[in-house]
């Protein structure tokens, strides 16, 4: 079916790239996951804030060369009036551009895929969202872990009732690899994500605790309503927070903690979620991405496998391989560029997206994890009292 709607639509979407250059660390995880399903043709570039690494990036891309820019604005307008013309656009940037630039395209009739988080405060992204629903544009969050089979099969889990009313809600992202522990000996090395030129001291929320909330609030569907948060710097010469305990309390009663960490000497990534409702539980990790486990209440554990026909279908929906052929973390993100695509040629076509738009992030998710950002913040900064978090979506 996804190919039929390729087909009739007759090409591949033109899409553009600001960021994710030579010189970026995600700008070849996003380079590959676009083109898994030949969805994409890269068409256009102003991959770097340093021309001469848009242009070699760019050159590299094999992008033409009447398309290479460096700067993103005049890409914006100038992609806007050509008839070949990009249909969608993917902002690599840190996040403090994520706003303008997303504007600049916005504005010009263009859709948008845009790495998280969001932006830089809770202020920008509720004025994007305004900015989004004023121009009918659609928009993609590249929260990527959302694109895993097994997170979308707990999913429909809950959804469908299998733990009952949901109780206790654990999400963690706790790396520690030697380039996140500690600060690099010259300060002019210090990788973006830990200045405060990023998002303030709270960076850390931004880059990983928000991938933590995320998750948890995609597969269960609910809301944090108030946190008390402790944010700690353990690095020694480090601007920003590199630790984040949140304590929450989410929409129904359930209750939960959110565990965002650089500082986890020894681990490699540490994405996991555990999930406890009246009937039992679930427990996923990343760095296992092909197994889900259920524990039922009085019930011997069942390891629920990636690919088999008894998996809901939106876990299907984003299964290339038969089971025992592991698919990992670049075909989870290449999920969210399917699914948007899909979203994208439908709406073109004028049929309905939301089936597609409704398994990725967007708009509203990234406002949810901006706002927690910002009512940690305010927790931390008042010895950990309870802060209420913004809740007009």
């Amino acid at each position: 079916m996804t190919y039929e709607v390729l087909a009739k639509f007759g090409r591949r979407l033109r899409l553009g790239m600001v960021g994710g250059g030579i010189d970026s660390v995600i700008g070849r995880t996003h380079l590959v996951s676009m083109r898994v399903d030949g969805f994409y043709n890269l068409t256009a570039g102003a991959m770097s804030i340093k021309p001469e690494i848009a242009v070699q990036s760019a050159k590299q891309e094999l992008i033409s060369k009447d398309r290479i820019y460096v700067d993103y604005k005049t890409m914006a307008k100038e992609e806007a009036n050509r008839e070949d013309g990009i249909d969608v656009v993917l902002i690599a940037t840190p996040p403090q551009l994520h706003y303008q630039v997303s504007k600049e395209f916005l504005e010009n009739g263009i859709d948008v895929i845009c790495e998280k988080p969001l932006t830089k405060n809770l202020e920008e992204a509720i004025n994007l969202k305004k900015l989004i629903n004023d121009n009918d544009r659609l928009f993609c969050l590249t929260h990527c872990y959302s694109g895993y089979p097994m997170v979308r099969q707990a999913r429909d889990m809950i959804k469908s009732g299998e733990l009952g009313n949901i109780k206790l809600i654990e999400g963690e992202l706790c790396a520690g690899d030697p380039g996140v522990v500690n600060e690099p000996e010259n300060p002019a090395n210090r990788h973006w994500r830990f200045k405060k030129t990023s998002m303030g001291e709270g960076a850390i929320m931004g880059e990983v605790a928000s991938h933590a909330h995320h998750i948890v609030s995609y597969v269960t569907g609910l809301r944090v309503e108030e946190v008390s948060a402790e944010l700690s710097t353990f690095a020694k010469n480090r601007e920003v927070f590199d630790n984040s305990y949140v304590t929450a309390r989410f929409e129904g009663g359930a209750r939960g903690r959110i565990w965002g960490s650089y500082v986890a000497a020894g681990n490699d990534h540490g994405l996991s979620f555990r999930i406890f409702g009246e009937k039992g539980g679930l427990i996923w990790h990343q760095e296992e991405p092909e197994v889900l486990w259920h524990k039922p209440i009085g019930k011997a554990a069942v390891r629920i496998a990636r690919g088999y026909d008894s998996n809901s279908s939106d876990s299907l929906s984003g299964s290339r391989f038969r089971p025992g052929h592991p698919e990992g973390y670049a075909l989870a993100f290449a999920n969210l560029y399917t699914d948007f695509a899909m979203a994208i040629i439908h709406k073109k076509l004028k049929k309905d997206p939301s089936k597609f738009l409704n398994r990725i992030p967007g708009i509203l998710d990234g406002i949810d994890v901006m706002a927690l950002i910002d009512a940690a913040m305010h927790s931390n900064n008042n010895n950990g009292e309870w802060v209420k978090v913004y809740k007009d979506l």
